[in-house]
């Protein structure tokens, strides 16, 4: 079975692909007029998303 920490860790990386991921595909022009607004909101995310997942990481080292 799984540990919490790993599940967390793991729901982090996710969901740091899956913002950074749409925040190319609104980039890239595959979406309608390429919002540059949604873009940029979500490469700002995932790089939070990061920040935070490395914080984590490193609690989790002393728990």
């Amino acid at each position: 079975m799984i540990s919490l920490k790993s599940f967390h860790l793991f729901f982090i990386a996710l969901s740091i692909v899956l913002t950074i991921g749409f925040g190319y595909y609104e980039l890239s022009g595959f979406a309608n007029n390429g919002s540059v607004l949604l873009a940029g909101l979500s490469l700002a995310a995932g790089l939070g998303l990061a920040v935070y997942g490395i914080k984590v990481y490193q609690k989790f080292k002393t728990i």
